[in-house]
């Protein structure tokens, strides 16, 4: 569980740094089929909608709290693992959803690509790790 607590320490500070340029820029979420948020509205936003480059920020604080569990107890409850995993699990759809992470495949961007796909694969990393706790060996 403590490969899972690094993954996802990692992934929470992408997140977090895609919150901050995110909020510094005005960059909202872009999501195919949901309106679009005015610029304006992304300090009130981000704690329901996310952003373009992160999470809504509830899940990041629950990312938080579950990594944090995961690195500090000895023998840290599944549960915590199974959040991460779930969390992971929701953001791997998140992160495609996003225009901004499609157009930062297309065109590599060395500020962008980095934050969007490193999210995306770190992210998908801890769904797999997250769903894998206690499974397989007995």
């Amino acid at each position: 569980m403590r490969i899972l607590g690094l993954v996802s320490f990692v992934q929470l500070l992408l997140g977090i740094a895609g919150l901050r340029k995110a909020l510094r820029e005005g960059r909202v979420a872009d999501v195919p089929f949901i309106e679009k948020r005015p610029k304006t509205q992304i300090e009130q936003r981000h704690w329901s909608d996310g952003t373009a480059l992160s999470a809504p920020t509830p899940m990041l604080i629950a990312q938080g709290i579950a990594t944090l569990v995961l690195l500090v107890t000895p023998r840290p409850p599944v549960f915590f693992a199974r959040l991460l995993g779930v969390l992971g699990a929701i953001m791997t759809i998140g992160y495609p959803a996003e225009k901004v992470w499609r157009d930062s495949l297309v065109e590599p961007d060395k500020q962008l690509t980095p934050l969007t796909l490193g999210g995306f694969l770190l992210a998908l990393k801890m769904a797999i790790l997250g769903w894998s706790v206690g499974r397989g060996r007995t």
